[in-house]
This record gives C-alpha cells, sequence and structure tokens, in this order.
C-alpha cells in the first residue's frame, strides 16, 4: 500500500512536470501555427491550429466593383521612382465591358482560379445584347421628367447621366441608385435619406401653421386672438396628418435590415402606396384647412387671406413637392429595374471560368515577345531584354525608370548645374498635364496634343499647350504655378533646345505607360482553361506585389458588364502538391523579403560573436585574479564588482548614450559591442568554478615554470569548460535578443539587428502578425540549435558553480 501510494504521488509529479513542460510550449508552439497562417486567419475566431496555407483547394470571397475606374496600376505598391512618373502610370478605364470582381480575401499568389458567375438561381447569368428600342425611348422620355423633379440630394448626379447608349444609361443610372456608397436604392442610405425628408415635411407643416399668422406688432388686439385662434385651428387639423408622416417614418425604419443590399422591388411598391396615400392626405389637408379657416377670416381682410393663400403654398412646395419627387424618383426606379430585367433574355454559355496565374518564368518569355513587338527605339528594347531577368522580371517597371531616368539626367547635365532640379522640374509638369488629359476623357483631343508636343516643338508653344489643357480640365492654378517654377530652367537655355527636352521626356512618359501596362497585362493575363464563349480574356490584377488591392477583370466580348452586375461570383483555387508547399514557405519567404534580414542576420551574428568571444576574454582573466591570485582589496573589490549588479541597465542607457556621442559611435559596430564586452555575472560565473579547482595545480605549474597566462589558458580554461561554455552561451543569447540599445544608438539598416529588424512588420496601421511570427521564428532557430548542441556543458555549468 505505502509502494502503491508512493508510486501514484511520483506519477502526479511527473504529469504536473510534464502538464507544466506543455504548458509552456504552448506560446511557442501557437507562434510556430501562426507564422504559416494567412493573414485572415490570424485574428478569426474561434482559433483554429490550421491553416488554408496548407490545402490544395481554397474558396476565396469577392465582391463586384460598381463603378469602372482605373485598371492595371495599383499606385498604393509604387515606388519612389514610379510615383515621379505616375501620370504615365495611370490606366485606362477598364471597359464598359469588363466586369471588376474585387478579391475580398488573402491575396492569391499561384495557383489555378475559378470564377463561377450565377444568378440567384444558379444558374448561368443572363444578359441582353438588343435592346427594345420603343421601350427604352419610353423610359428616356420619362426620364427627362424625373431629372427636374428628383430630391435635392440627387438631382445633379441625375442630370449628369447621359441617354445615348441604353447600357451606358443604365449602368450610370444604377450607379446612383444602388451601386455607389450613397445611392438611394441603398439600404441604409433610403431609410435616413427618406425620413430626412419626411421630418422635414413635418417642420414645413409646422411653419405653413405658425409663419404665416405670426403676429406684428402693428396688429391690434382682436386681429393677434384672430390669428392665435387661426394657428390653433389649423394645428388641430395639421396634427393627425403629422402623425399619419411619422408612422411613415418609423415603419421605414424595419427596412434597414434585409436579406439584399438594396431595398427590393416589393419594398419600393410598398414605399410609393405610402407616399402616394400621404400626398393625397396633404392635399386634402390643403383643401380642408382653407375650408375651415376661411369663414373664421373677416371678408375685408386681405392680409389674412393673403396668409391663408401662403398656408397652401407652403403644404403645396414644403410637404407634397417633396413626397412627389420621392414618388417619381422610386416609380422611375422601379421602372428601370423592370425594364433592366425585361431585357436580359440570353444566358451566358457557361458560367465557369477557369484560368491558371502565371508563373514567372512564363511572364518573362511573353515580356520578351511583347517587347519586341512594342514600337520604342532599339536601344531602350535592348536594355530591357539584356536587363530583365526570370528573377527580377517582377522590377521590370522600375528598370526601365532607372535607364530611362538616368539617360535622362545625364542628357541635362550638359546644360544645368543641378540636373536633379531641372528634372523634377520637368516631370512634375509633365505629370500635372497628363493627369489633367485623363480626367479630361477626351481621347481626340488627348491624341492631338500627344501628336503636338512629340513632333517637337519650342518652349513657348508647350506653355500655351499646357495652359490651354489647365483651362479645360479646370487645373489652370496649378499648372501655371508649376510652369512659372519651371521658367527658371527654361531661362538658361534658347527655348527650342528646352522645348526638345520637354518633348523627349513626354514621349519618355508615354512609353513608360505603355510598358508599365504591358506589364501589367502579362503579368494579369490568366492563362484560360475553361470560359464561357462570351468571355474574351480574364485578368488577375495586383498581383506583382504582396501590397495593395487584388482584383479580377472579366472582359466580355461586345457585352457591357452591367448586364451581370446583379449576379453573384464564387471564387475557389487549387494547388498543385509544388504550390501547397509554396503557399505554406510563402509567409517565410515574404518576411523575409519585407526588409533587409541578410544583412540583420550577418549584423546580430557579428555582434552577438564579437561581444561573446571579448567577454569571455575579460571575464576569464579577471575571475582568475579574483579566485587565484592575492592582492590588497580582492574581496572588496570583489564585492565592489558584485554591488554593480544591483544597478538597472535602464539606468546606464543615458550615461552610456552621451558617451558614445562624444566619441562618435553612433550608427557604428562599436557602440553595438564595446559597451557589453565585461559581464560580472561572467566574471562571477567563472570565478566560482576557478575556486573549485585545487591551488596545489596552480602551485604544480609554477614549480613547472608555467606562467600565469600559460596556466590560465592551458589549465583552468579547459578544466572549466562547462562554465565558460555556460557564460558564452548567455551572452549569446543576451546579444542576440538585445533590442532597446541597438535601437537606439542605430539608426539605418546597415547596423541593425535581428530584434530590431522585427518592428518593420509592426506600424501605425496595424501589425502583420503571420509575418512576424514567421521572421521572429528564423530569427531564434540559431539559438535554440545552439542551445541544444550545449545543452549538458550549460547544465554541467550551473551544477560546478555553486549556483543555485
Amino acid at each position: 500500500m505505502k509502494y502503491t501510494t508512493k508510486t501514484l504521488i511520483q506519477t502526479l509529479v511527473y504529469l504536473i512536470i510534464v502538464a507544466g513542460a506543455l504548458l509552456m510550449l504552448i506560446p511557442f508552439a501557437w507562434m510556430l501555427d501562426t507564422s504559416f497562417k494567412a493573414s485572415s486567419e490570424v485574428s478569426s475566431w474561434p482559433p483554429k491550429w490550421t491553416t488554408k496555407n496548407a490545402k490544395s483547394e481554397v474558396e476565396f470571397q469577392t465582391k463586384l466593383k460598381y463603378k469602372t475606374t482605373g485598371a492595371g496600376i495599383d499606385l498604393s505598391s509604387l515606388s519612389l521612382s514610379e510615383f515621379r512618373n505616375f501620370a504615365a502610370l495611370l490606366g485606362s478605364a477598364a471597359g464598359k465591358d469588363t466586369l471588376v470582381v474585387m478579391l475580398d480575401d488573402d491575396p492569391i499568389l499561384r495557383g489555378t482560379v475559378t470564377l463561377r458567375l450565377t444568378d440567384e438561381t444558379g444558374q448561368a447569368p443572363a444578359y441582353a445584347k438588343n435592346i427594345d428600342k420603343a421601350t427604352y425611348a419610353e423610359v428616356v422620355s420619362e426620364f427627362e421628367e424625373v431629372k427636374s423633379n428628383a430630391p435635392s440630394a440627387y438631382e445633379k448626379e441625375l442630370r449628369n447621366i447621359f441617354t445615348d447608349n441604353p447600357s451606358d444609361f443604365i449602368d450610370d443610372f444604377l450607379y446612383v441608385a444602388e451601386f455607389s456608397d450613397e445611392g438611394f436604392a441603398r439600404r441604409v442610405m433610403f431609410v435616413a435619406n427618406l425620413s430626412a425628408s419626411l421630418e422635414g415635411a413635418i417642420g414645413n407643416l409646422k411653419r405653413a401653421v405658425e409663419t404665416p399668422f405670426k403676429p406684428f406688432p402693428m396688429d391690434n388686439d382682436t386681429t393677434k386672438k384672430l390669428k392665435e385662434e387661426l394657428t390653433l385651428k389649423a394645428s388641430e387639423l395639421f396634427e393627425p396628418f403629422r402623425e399619419e408622416i411619422s408612422k411613415v417614418a418609423t415603419d421605414l425604419q424595419s427596412m434597414k435590415v434585409g436579406e439584399t443590399r438594396v431595398i427590393t422591388l416589393e419594398e419600393v411598391r410598398s414605399v410609393i402606396t405610402a407616399l402616394d396615400n400621404l400626398i393625397n392626405e396633404a392635399r386634402n389637408l390643403k383643401n380642408l384647412v382653407v375650408k375651415e379657416l376661411t369663414p373664421l377670416i373677416p371678408a375685408t381682410d386681405m392680409r389674412l387671406k393673403l396668409s391663408l393663400r401662403q398656408v397652401s403654398s407652403l403644404i403645396d412646395g414644403g410637404v407634397i413637392k417633396k413626397l412627389e419627387n420621392w414618388k417619381t424618383l422610386l416609380a422611375f426606379y422601379n421602372k428601370v429595374k423592370a425594364f433592366y430585367v425585361s431585357q436580359q433574355v440570353l444566358r451566358l454559355s457557361g458560367s465557369e471560368i477557369v484560368g491558371r496565374i502565371r508563373t514567372d518564368q512564363e511572364v518573362h518569355a511573353i515580356l520578351m515577345k511583347e517587347i519586341d513587338n512594342w514600337g520604342a527605339p532599339d536601344e531602350l528594347k535592348t536594355y530591357l531584354k539584356n536587363n530583365i531577368t526570370e528573377k527580377n522580371v517582377r522590377n521590370s517597371l522600375q528598370i526601365m525608370l532607372s535607364h530611362v531616368d538616368f539617360e535622362y539626367k545625364e542628357l541635362l547635365s550638359k546644360y544645368f548645374d543641378n540636373p536633379t532640379q531641372a528634372f523634377n522640374g520637368i516631370t512634375e509638369i509633365i505629370n500635372l498635364s497628363r493627369a489633367a488629359l485623363v480626367s479630361l476623357n477626351d481621347p481626340h483631343y488627348q491624341n492631338a496634343v500627344e501628336s503636338k508636343i512629340e513632333s517637337g516643338l519650342n518652349y513657348d508653344a508647350f506653355k500655351n499647350i499646357a495652359k490651354e489643357i489647365g483651362a479645360k480640365s479646370g487645373q489652370s492654378l496649378v499648372i501655371n504655378a508649376s510652369l512659372a517654377s519651371l521658367d527658371r530652367y527654361a531661362n538658361k537655355v534658347d527655348p527650342a533646345t528646352f522645348g526638345r527636352l520637354v518633348s523627349r521626356r513626354w514621349k519618355e512618359t508615354r512609353l513608360i505607360g505603355e510598358f508599365s501596362k504591358t506589364v501589367s497585362d502579362t503579368f494579369s493575363e490568366l492563362e484560360i482553361v475553361k470560359k464561357p464563349d462570351e468571355v474574351y480574356k480574364v485578368y488577375y490584377r495586383g498581383r506583382i506585389t504582396s501590397a495593395g488591392t487584388k482584383s479580377f477583370e472579366i472582359k466580355f466580348k461586345d457585352l457591357y458588364a452591367v448586364w451581370f452586375k446583379d449576379d453573384n461570383v464564387q471564387g475557389k483555387v487549387k494547388y498543385t502538391a509544388s504550390e501547397v508547399f509554396k503557399n505554406f514557405w510563402q509567409n517565410y519567404v515574404d518576411a523575409w523579403n519585407a526588409a533587409p534580414f541578410g544583412r540583420y542576420y550577418f549584423n546580430t551574428v557579428f555582434v552577438a560573436v564579437s561581444t561573446t568571444f571579448l567577454e569571455i576574454i575579460f571575464a576569464a582573466m579577471a575571475a582568475f585574479a579574483f579566485a587565484k591570485l592575492d592582492f590588497f582589496g580582492k574581496n572588496f573589490l570583489f564585492t565592489l564588482f558584485l554591488a554593480t549588479m544591483m544597478v538597472p541597465g535602464e539606468v546606464l542607457l543615458v550615461p552610456n548614450f552621451i558617451t558614445l556621442t562624444a566619441f562618435g559611435w553612433i550608427d557604428t559596430y562599436y557602440a553595438l559591442i564595446v559597451p557589453w564586452v565585461v559581464s560580472v555575472f561572467a566574471i562571477f560565473l567563472l570565478r566560482q568554478h576557478f575556486m573549485t579547482i585545487p591551488d596545489e595545480l596552480f602551485d604544480a605549474a609554477k614549480i613547472d615554470g608555467m606562467s600565469k597566462w600559460k596556466f590560465l589558458w592551458r589549465i583552468m580554461v579547459p578544466l572549466a569548460k562547462p562554465a565558460v561554455i555556460t557564460g558564452a552561451l548567455l551572452k549569446f543569447v543576451g546579444s542576440w535578443n538585445a533590442f532597446l540599445w541597438v535601437l537606439i544608438v542605430t539608426k539605418s539598416p546597415e547596423y541593425r539587428t535581428l530584434p530590431v529588424g522585427l518592428q518593420n512588420f509592426s506600424s501605425a496601421t496595424g501589425t502583420e502578425y503571420n509575418l512576424l511570427m514567421s521572421a521572429a521564428t528564423f530569427s531564434i532557430v540559431p539559438v535554440i540549435i545552439l542551445f541544444l548542441v550545449t545543452q549538458k556543458y550549460f547544465i554541467a555549468g550551473i551544477a560546478r558553480s555553486g549556483l543555485k
């Protein structure tokens, strides 16, 4: 029984120890697990130990981009050189024939993508091609009236819609109604705006009562009393109608929530009915007010009769008109939606689009062919073909920009003392002018301007063109200011020469724009495996870099994308075994490339090894002196040494920083190494171990003629190998993990270490925890390996030193 009890206690103790060890390993295990997760999985709840990066098939979330704007260039991911040429990089509109599907999920880097377009029944979506012209003519005719009788909040937007093309008209109108964030048919906006109009109608009712019969100082007592009676009577008559408006406004609140993003047609019709009832009640109320108040007004009091007519006018303009405007708009919206649905009589030949994302090798091969067929100068084409490789193909645009900018600055250096400033001035005016041209959205005018400038003209002629562009686009102020700044460089050379310099740069920016579009299309186009006959091409935009938004552009053959904007798009991606392997380790690749971690690794190893090596040397000599040599004040001095361990390291930060600043060592290796080559703890550790070595050994060595120096390094240190390795390991780990001091004394990445490098993944906008955990993992791996290799020496060193 006693033996059994003892066994149970031992088993319980072992279980507690094992449980404690596992508990301590959980944070590390979670860090390791997080390092393999996608960004969206890091903050998911409930947390999971698995990751979709290890799956061979993953579904992803999408959302339609209802308003088609620029395409092909993600300005958020541009380098400084690319941004300086931003006007040339502005993508043309994706086009009315292109459906833009935003990737509302983690970036897709590789694999075979499947996009499935379906209507609400799960079938291939319907579309229209031949519009019923007679029915559309009726819609257009009614729209002319709607534009003049819509709620004021939407009147301006409606007036900017043109009716020349049925598909364009529907696209633009539905954008105002549904697609924009402020669309009047979006549930939240609809309830908020119509409720505000109803509240405004109630306020106008109150003013219709109070304002016309407001007493004036010149009124006699009889008139004042009569006005009070009229006001009271009108208020009584208005009260039931005010309550009815409030009831409708209250009922509207239930429409804030629904299965669809916009209100349904059934809800629209119910609101139209409610508004129609309110309008009829308002008209009846107006007639009732006139009927009830007229007998109370003396026949000879023309002022009060005029006030009564004012009541009628306020009801017409402030109540009935507001309600009619909303009724007119909603009725027309209902008609357009019905027209939109009725015209979709054809269906896509299939609902699935399957395409494979190109590899960098495939992109490089295709890009080389595109460069061969490009109408750029042969010198530029040769340079690009010689310098763009499979490894740097993602930097193709940057390679071109660097070359073009360098060549242009070399040319400017022949004419200006400061070619960089002249370059910036010329680039600025070209950027502003090109951006203004893009905003005009007039291809014919843009082509005419391009032809004039590239044909070669003097600077004065260019200024006139730039000013004309500014006047047409409403950008005269900024363009004229830029021209005024540029004049100081133009005055240093003759106008013809400066004009040729500007013309050359203008042409170069056009070539930059063409090449950026080519690079983007080459990277983005999917290798189609399967698609409906009506689909021409599919692009996956934004995949060149990990930053920025990602989207799929589905380009149709002679079809308008507006017919598919009420449909659903589901997406999934399949990976091969090798692609799954790459996805699994992608966070480590991204983390390594996010900062110069190669340099950080070198700095960390160099500083850790240097401080460890020097510390062991100094600590061994000091420990030998305290352990084996006799000198005055030895014990006191050793006690004083130990007392310094009581001083917090943070207290010494400022004095050490001031000292190193005086030496000029800030942002150098000296600042990282010198202050940490002496450790009192290492001296204490080795001294305790040295004291266990018999003094007779030292005496024998002296008799044999061995010096103290040789005895230390040939006898003492080898015998104290466990303690030396323990001290070295502790110092190495401490130096490897040092953060605060390195952050304080370094300014540039050339001298920073891994712990400081990890802060690259944290910013004011948030922390990329998956990449941070990946970087943290490959940062601590060397230390873990070192500890595993030296573990037995570490334990022996602690045991023999006498430390508890």
